[in-house]
């Protein structure tokens, strides 16, 4: 039997929301630990509550900007300003990553624009060459 499709918008009962929210960190912070084993890559899950409590998961060798010394989850300013250097950096990465994939994407369609360019001008003269032997 499947699952019926859920709509996405917040969830009003705040009992239903945090236990939502429970299960779907979990399930979040599970994925990225699959997706480390399987890719051999390192892995960081960052999570707020709409508390503010931070909830963290790091995979492999990933370097922790923030270590919770006295484990009740409340971050000083620098920690909270080396978190935001670090998950800027981490963003750049990931955009100038992106851009290239982009770059390699846009030059393999135009790759394919030529072919289908260079097959359409050939299908147009067999087209021609075929009705001027009908004629």
């Amino acid at each position: 039997m499947g699952r019926k499709k859920l709509e996405m918008k917040r969830i009003e009962d705040k009992s239903s929301r945090l236990v939502t929210f429970s299960k779907r960190r979990v399930g979040l912070i599970k994925k990225a630990r699959h997706l480390s084993d399987l890719c051999d890559v390192d892995v960081a899950v960052i999570v707020f509550s709409a508390r503010g409590k931070l909830y963290e998961s790091c995979t492999g060798s990933t370097n922790r900007p923030v270590e919770d010394k006295n484990n009740n989850n409340e971050l000083s300013l620098i920690e909270i300003t080396q978190l935001e250097e670090y998950l800027d950096a981490a963003l750049l990465q990931t955009r100038s990553r992106r851009t290239e994939l982009m770059v390699e994407y846009i030059s393999t369609l135009q790759e394919q624009e030529k072919k289908l360019g260079e097959d359409k001008e050939q299908l147009e003269k067999l087209i021609t060459a075929s009705e001027d032997k009908q004629r």
